[in-house]
């Protein structure tokens, strides 16, 4: 390619740039109402969850990526304290199981699969009323034995790891819904 090849080719480049820049992609959000539309901020309280499993470490790894996703909405501003909530997300961990998914000749376990199951629910702090009903939700996420026991381990912790993410995931946009339904005061 010539120079002269090579210049036009980046001018024209340069051009469709500019042409697209200000068209945007024109995506939405298609779980919630247009900005203008939605209510002010509201402030959400969401307390470490109550965790009876043998688990120590699930309930605070998921606060922090719970909190993580909720943090990405803007009109939901986390509090540290039930007095200042307009909404309080409350939940508890029922079970983290670890079945077996798959068996070799020998009845083995080769493939096993993490089923965690919760339970949460958001009211409004003042009145009592339930802007999501409680409701229990049971995720899997499958993962294969390792050569060790070091190795099954740490596949076990992505695979909670997923889970994880994937109940705050879940969370965030029933809570986005739920919040762009909302009257504005």
């Amino acid at each position: 390619m010539t120079m002269a090849n090579r210049r036009f080719a980046s001018i024209r480049m340069a051009f469709l740039l500019l042409l697209m820049l200000p068209i945007g992609c024109g995506y939405h959000n298609p779980n919630a109402l247009p900005d203008e539309e939605q209510g002010p901020v509201v402030r959400l309280y969401a307390p470490l969850w109550n965790n009876p499993t043998s688990e120590t470490t699930l309930a605070p790894r998921l606060q922090t990526v719970l909190h993580d996703w909720l943090m990405q909405h803007k009109r939901i501003n986390l509090v540290h304290s039930n007095e200042g909530a307009d909404y309080l997300l409350t939940g508890k961990i029922l079970s983290m199981r670890y079945p077996g998914r798959s068996y070799d000749l020998r009845d083995t376990a080769r493939g096993l699969k993490a089923v965690l199951t919760v339970e949460y629910s958001i009211t409004d702090r003042r009145t009592g009323q339930p802007l999501i009903a409680p409701t229990s939700i049971s995720l899997e996420e499958p993962y294969v034995l390792g050569s060790n026991t070091a190795q099954t381990d740490s596949n076990r912790k992505l695979a909670q790891d997923t889970l994880l993410d994937e109940l705050a995931e879940q969370i965030h946009v029933r809570v986005s819904r739920a919040l762009s339904r909302q009257p504005r005061n």
